[in-house]
Parts: structure tokens; sequence; C-alpha cells
């Protein structure tokens, strides 16, 4: 794993053969605890970022993330053999943080990372060019809207892995990551983020 929430696809046993979430996630699936073990260590440090960045605070996101993976333990026998297993552990991630913050009705996120360099074309902070104003701006957004610029540019999810972490259709999210850059960027007095059409959105 990446300092910023990357994460392998992959890891390679002692024997040097590689596993991947698929392997992981049909044995965890069928009870195997050492398999769940193996997907909560790779997967642990990202989910953690990524609700730390959520509720700006480090102890509440420990507990969130703990949440996250006995949610994830208790439902993963019941789940389809054709899960993609990253972008449901995000959903349910998401929905757990979303239930805290309108539970102490606070909405608070945090500025994007120092150096970071997002995964696509675009960079929300790049195009503002205003780096510490990122968080109010941030927080001034619809929370729907938040929380797809930061599955995307910062937790560095595809197209399709931040439709499936929000339970939409990837149309929706390119129509929802079109206007909350939209949004994003009347926040500035209209600056242009270079947001493009949703017909347009990379992959």
């Amino acid at each position: 794993m990446n300092g910023w929430g990357g994460v392998r696809p992959a890891e390679r046993t002692g024997s040097g053969s590689v596993v991947d979430d698929g392997d992981l996630v049909g044995r965890a699936r069928a009870g195997d605890p050492v398999a769940f073990e193996r997907l909560f260590d790779r997967y642990h440090a990202p989910i953690l970022n990524y609700l730390h960045r959520m509720v700006y605070d480090r102890a509440t996101a420990e507990d969130l993330t703990q949440d996250t993976f006995i949610k994830a333990y208790r439902a993963l026998p019941n789940t389809n053999h054709d899960l993609a297993f990253k972008a449901w552990l995000y959903r349910i991630a998401t929905n757990t943080a979303i239930t805290h913050l309108r539970r102490k009705k606070i909405v608070r996120w945090v500025p994007f990372a120092e150096g970071f360099d997002p995964p696509s074309n675009e960079s929300v902070e790049r195009s503002v060019g205003r780096r510490f104003d990122v968080e109010q701006a941030l927080g001034k957004l619809p929370q729907h809207y938040a929380t797809v610029l930061l599955l995307r540019h910062y937790q560095g999810l595809s197209l399709a892995e931040t439709a499936a972490a929000l339970d939409i259709t990837e149309n929706a999210a390119k129509l929802r990551l079109f206007r909350a850059r939209k949004a994003f960027a009347e926040v500035y007095g209209g600056e242009d983020t270079g947001a493009t059409a949703p017909g347009d959105e990379n992959q």
C-alpha cells in the first residue's frame, strides 16, 4: 500500500505465487478467516485514510474502519461470486461514515494531500490553484458531491469503482462528478475546473 490510499491489486505468497482479491474473497466467503484477515491487511490503511478525510478525526475513523470490516465480514457470505470487492468495501465505508455524520450533524473534509497526483487528467486542486482553500470548498458542497470527488480524485477509484462504491450507475456517476466539479468551481466564483461533459469523462 502506498502512503495515500493506493492498494496492491495482488500480493505474493511465500512461494512467489500471486494472490488476487478474487481468490481471497472466494476463500473468505467460504469461511476462511485467514483469507479475510489478508483482505483486512490489504485494505485497512486505504479505508482508514478515506474515512479520516471524511470525519476529520483519527479515533473516529479507526472506529468506523472497524465497523466497516465487521459489516463486510458479516455480509460477505451472502454476496455474489462476481463481487467487485474493492468498490463494495468503499460503499460500506461511505455509508458507515454518512450514517455517523448525519447522527453527529457534522460534515468536515480535509484538503487534498500535499503533492498528491490524482489518477485522472484533471485535478480539482491544481485547477483552482489554491490548495489551502480545498477543505473549505468541499465543506460548502452537498455531501454527495464531496464524496464523489474524494472517491474519484483522492482515493483514485476508477469511474466504474466510484459508481459501485456509491451504488449508482456509471452514467449517474459521470453526471454527479460533472456536477460536483461544476459546483466546486462555482465556490471560486465560476473559475474553470476543466470539467468535461459527462459523456467525455475518462474511464
